[in-house]
């Protein structure tokens, strides 16, 4: 048996990032939280997960909220919009070089925190980030998520995942950065001097495949499915997180048997997941956090029937690895996710 859910889950920890603007203002982030959905004891727990449909109608209350589209981290407010205009620039260039010099030029008369320069050094084209004034807390997060949505949209332009070869961040993993190497298919190094990530120049030629038929579809799905669409589905981690999610159902699936599935020797994939940073049973944990939390919010399902599609044989079972995962149990998180 297979089953189809939404992929990817979002941690607790982005949600507090977000509400860092929202909570400078002086706003009831407990209210905004329960309107989308999100019970506000969740982000008590730092394993707790959210869906992309929560986190989604999460950034639209917050920018509602804050009249702002960057969620009133920077200096301004950023009025609501400016994305899509951007976008309406970039789909017009023939070339991904074209279209990151108009989005750089635009979005350089859009913000007073910081400069977009798209340069060369280092054999690398580089999308950097250059300050213009002291940021705090939420200035560092508007940085970072502006890289996140940068490397998203240059992907969706030319629809493939560009490699990076190199991601540099300030600040620490612990800040909630620990799943940008997965955002960005590389490695990244912490507690650098700048923002920024660099790529083989070649993807600069590459021609732009999106027109405004697409872009009228792209805006109106989710900001934060940018955020996980472009994996590189070519790295062993991706490739079981594939096999897992449609074999929800068969709890005790080995490492060997999702080995023989994708025709990979079972000593190869350990140490290509070794590799990659990843161990099967973490990758499998995960998995099945992720389809947790997003069967959850199904009303139609019952806890026994979630318990049952991620492979549990018993609710009291899945009730200990839910609340394992995410701080909470599942009839908690259910009662607040559904109460709104």
């Amino acid at each position: 048996m297979t089953t189809t859910v939404p992929k990817h889950a979002i941690p607790v920890v982005q949600v507090e990032n977000v509400l860092l603007g929202a909570r400078k203002l002086g706003l009831d982030c407990d209210d905004i939280l329960m309107k989308a959905g999100i019970p506000p004891l969740l982000l008590k727990s730092s394993l707790g997960r959210v869906s992309q449909r929560q986190f989604a109608r999460l950034l639209r209350l917050i920018q509602r909220e804050t009249h702002c589209e960057f969620w009133g981290l920077c200096s301004k407010r950023i009025k609501v919009g400016t994305f899509a205009q951007c976008c309406q620039l970039m789909v017009q260039a023939e070339t991904l070089g074209e279209a990151l010099r108009s989005g750089a030029h635009f979005y350089h008369l859009v913000f007073d925190d910081f400069t977009v320069r798209i340069q060369h050094s280092e054999g690398l084209v580089w999308v950097r980030l250059h300050r213009e004034v002291e940021l705090d807390e939420c200035g560092e997060f508007a940085e970072r998520a502006f890289m996140f949505f940068a490397y998203g949209l240059i992907s969706w332009l030319i629809e493939e995942a560009i490699k990076v070869d190199v991601v540099r961040m300030t600040g620490t993993r612990s800040m909630g950065q620990g799943d940008a190497s997965l955002l960005f298919n590389a490695q990244v190094f912490f507690e650098q001097s700048e923002n920024a990530f660099g790529f083989d120049p070649k993807w600069l030629d590459c021609a732009i495949r999106q027109d405004q038929v697409s872009l009228h579809r792209f805006l109106r799905s989710s900001l934060g499915h940018l955020l996980v669409r472009y994996r590189d589905r070519s790295q062993a981690s991706e490739r079981v997180r594939c096999f897992l999610r449609q074999h929800l159902s068969e709890g005790s699936i080995t490492l060997e048997e999702v080995a023989y599935a994708i025709g990979i020797p079972s000593h190869t994939l350990r140490r290509n997941l070794r590799l990659e940073g990843h161990r099967f049973q973490e990758l499998k944990d995960a998995v099945r956090r992720d389809a947790s939390v997003n069967l959850l919010s199904c009303p139609n399902l019952s806890i026994m029937e979630v318990a049952e599609r991620l492979g549990f044989s018993e609710a009291s079972t899945f009730h200990r690895s839910f609340k394992k995962w995410t701080g909470v149990t599942p009839g908690d998180y259910r009662q607040d996710s559904l109460a709104n």
